[in-house]
């Protein structure tokens, strides 16, 4: 085998690992956590400020059954009613997660859990009473 034949060889294998690398990179799914980023972190202050409101006020107890979760919060937010929003987040997969509007009665939160995959979740639960934003992050795991 002569010289030209090795370099047609060699110019042959690497276009082909060149359109191997270029279609493997066009076809990779990059997740990002939120969407609105740069619109998430300029609220960031109001986050802190719900996080340090509910670091004072103590910590949420999870309760778990085959349907239904449950969320109480503590002493001191016991009597309170109103909206949130809640969201579990799915670190490894963006499909699973789960942004929900819910009601607060009576300072117990109650997610319908039915038909959902069994894993690991973040949940992330932003409400507030009136003037003082709360702002918890807790791990979940739901078993189905």
């Amino acid at each position: 085998m002569n010289w030209g034949n090795r370099l047609v060889i060699v110019f042959t294998a690497f276009v082909a690992l060149i359109g191997t690398l270029v279609y493997k990179a066009t076809h990779t799914k990059y997740e990002l956590v939120s969407k609105d980023y740069y619109k998430d972190e300029l609220r960031y202050q109001e986050k802190i400020d719900g996080m340090n409101n509910a670091a004072r006020a103590g910590n949420i107890q999870l309760q778990q059954n085959a349907s239904e979760l449950q969320l109480t919060l503590p002493e001191q937010l016991k009597g309170m009613s109103g909206e949130a929003d809640a969201w579990f987040y799915c670190r490894t997969n963006a499909s699973l997660d789960r942004k929900i509007k819910t009601r607060i009665e009576n300072g117990i939160f109650r997610f319908d859990i039915r038909g959902w995959v069994a894993g690991s979740y973040e949940l992330r639960l932003q409400f507030s009473d009136n003037s003082k934003p709360y702002y918890y992050t807790e791990p979940v795991s739901i078993s189905q």
